[in-house]
């Protein structure tokens, strides 16, 4: 059994079923293609290698492309966590600045402006009904 390391947790080929964001990479079987006219005047030995070249640049091929594949999805992986870190930044930043001391020093202040200015509109009223 193959296991692939994916989006943080092994997997194995057997957990196609589950939800992912990429593409799970299947080992592929390569196979020559180089047509049979061309290797049809060639030695035993000769036609072995040519064809295991040729395997061989296929293979390569593909590996190229999975390796691009990957690291676009590393890439959008590590926007997306920069992204997230940053807002985390900010909720870090606000959660300070509300649980500093100047965020109670500020509320008490609210408090007791908001009581000043109630009695201040009180004694106003009573001395307009006056």
């Amino acid at each position: 059994m193959r296991h692939w390391y994916l989006k943080g947790r092994i997997m194995s080929n057997e957990q196609s079923n589950a939800p992912r964001a990429y593409e799970l990479l299947e080992l592929r079987e390569f196979k020559s293609t180089i047509p049979p006219h061309l290797l049809g005047k060639l030695s035993e030995s000769e036609r072995y290698i040519v064809e295991t070249l040729s395997r061989l640049e296929n293979q390569n091929n593909w590996l190229v492309s999975a390796l691009l594949k990957v690291n676009k999805d590393v890439l959008d992986c590590d926007r997306r966590i920069n992204e997230i870190k940053k807002d985390v930044s900010i909720i870090s930043d606000w959660k300070q600045l509300i649980s500093g001391k100047w965020a109670v020093l500020a509320a008490l202040g609210l408090i007791i402006a908001s009581a000043s200015v109630k009695l201040i509109f009180d004694a106003l009223w009573h001395l307009l009904k006056l």
